[in-house]
């Protein structure tokens, strides 16, 4: 029976999943970067102009009277300060441009999103083919099943993958996480490679320990104590 993989829906998914993440967080970062940031700064020297104009004519008013000009300096200072109220603006820390562009910007937006882009890409293009005559197709090319010489599942239950042995000594790597119905043309090479380890659906089979009742280990009734 012909088998065809596709990419696996869960591959798919999260892929679409990261990259909407590392769109979103690119953004984010670039409108705090072009927005906030500066706007915070703005919010700051405004405040700590207007704040030290104040002080000065405070201190300039302790010596002698505030001209007219002075009194209006004065009273647009403390306006200002008053339009702030409790919310004291503080200057964005030293680390917060370099984080916003670097870690988000360019890690998320510029080289994250781009990447499960293309990671989603590629991945849809991939096919394995196993045909009637059990020739394999695959990324790595076509192999007649007289090529094939075994498959090693020693990580197959751990991390469902499995590499085909190819001769003259080549590895196929087999991934069930990243492909649709890789577990059929897996379990098919495995039983037959391996039938007493393996079924046809990729599972192991079970060793039991001890004999069936009626095998050969079992005692007959001749030898029975009378």
């Amino acid at each position: 029976m012909a088998v065809t993989t596709s990419i696996a829906p869960r591959q798919k998914w999260w892929n679409i999943v990261y990259a909407a993440i590392c769109l979103i967080l690119g953004l984010w970062g670039a409108w705090d970067y072009f927005v906030t940031i500066p706007r915070q700064e703005e919010r700051f020297v405004i405040y700590q102009v207007a704040l030290a104009q104040q002080l000065e004519l405070e201190d300039a008013a302790k010596t002698q009277p505030l001209e007219p000009r002075q009194i209006e300096q004065y009273n647009a200072a403390k306006a200002i300060i008053e339009t702030f109220g409790d919310d004291v603006p503080e200057l964005p820390a030293a680390y917060d441009r370099p984080v916003q562009l670097w870690l988000y910007i360019i890690g998320c937006g510029i080289l994250g999103t781009p990447f499960f882009i293309w990671n989603l890409i590629s991945l849809s293009k991939v096919r394995y083919h196993l045909a009637d005559d059990a020739s394999l197709e695959c990324p790595e090319g076509v192999f007649t099943s007289d090529q094939i010489k075994d498959i090693d599942m020693s990580k197959w239950m751990a991390k469902s993958k499995a590499w085909l042995i190819v001769d003259p000594d080549k590895r196929i790597l087999l991934d069930d996480y990243k492909f649709k119905n890789m577990h059929v043309i897996v379990g098919y090479f495995a039983s037959s490679f391996h039938p007493e380890d393996w079924t046809g659906d990729a599972k192991p089979i079970k060793q039991e320990d001890a004999a069936e009742p009626g095998g050969e280990d079992a005692e007959s009734p001749s030898s029975a104590p009378d």
